[in-house]
């Protein structure tokens, strides 16, 4: 039976599995340590084989939202993905959260490579499949510890009865809460006014 359990309650062999999943996964733009993740709740997707996924999330401050930083899935073309994003999102409706939110790479950053540009979007398809919405937010480049800043596009779906925040504070949440910047800040402004929020 498949099932979502906290990182913690894995074997040595399954967490050095589920690492092997984050690091096939992602550009190393877009990485952090792997130790650094357990600074945050990662759940991990585990079928009849073993650990197939992971989704490491952080709750946005006291907001009743939650922020996706990672969603990996280690085996492909078994319908892995939905029915760990099935798992995931009724565990935190389960646990009272009402938006989950996530950003993903923008397909239309000037200079990517056409492989980049399709992948992209067939991220963003699933996403879209799954019942998540692309947010109306513009010029939104939130800095990254390493410094790098790719274009980013925002993301969420509500969870069981969702909620009616208004965008602007769910964009400043996700700046306050996963990247540190209040809303004040230059950057934080500049999102908030090409998206017509200020």
């Amino acid at each position: 039976m498949s099932t979502l359990v906290e990182v913690a309650d894995l074997s040595p062999t399954d967490l050095a599995r589920v690492r092997e999943i984050y690091e096939a996964s992602f550009p190393d733009e877009l990485t952090a340590p792997f130790e650094d993740l357990l600074v945050d709740r990662l759940l991990v997707y585990v079928d009849e084989d073993g650990p197939a996924g992971l989704a490491l999330v952080r709750d946005l401050g006291p907001t009743t939202w939650t922020f996706l930083r990672y969603y990996a899935v280690g085996r492909r073309g078994r319908g892995t993905g939905s029915a760990m994003w099935a798992h995931l999102t009724a565990l935190l409706a389960t646990e009272g959260r009402t938006r989950l939110v996530w950003d993903v790479e923008d397909p239309a950053e000037p200079g990517l490579a056409a492989d980049l540009v399709e992948e992209h979007r067939r991220r963003i398809v699933f996403y879209e499949r799954l019942g998540g919405r692309l947010l109306p937010v513009r010029d939104y480049e939130p800095p990254h510890d390493d410094g790098h800043a790719p274009r980013l596009l925002l993301m969420d779906t509500p969870l069981g009865v969702g909620d009616d925040a208004p965008l602007r504070a769910v964009v400043e949440a996700v700046f306050r809460w996963r990247y540190g910047r209040e809303p004040g800040d230059p950057v934080v402004r500049r999102t908030l006014n090409a998206s017509g929020l200020i």
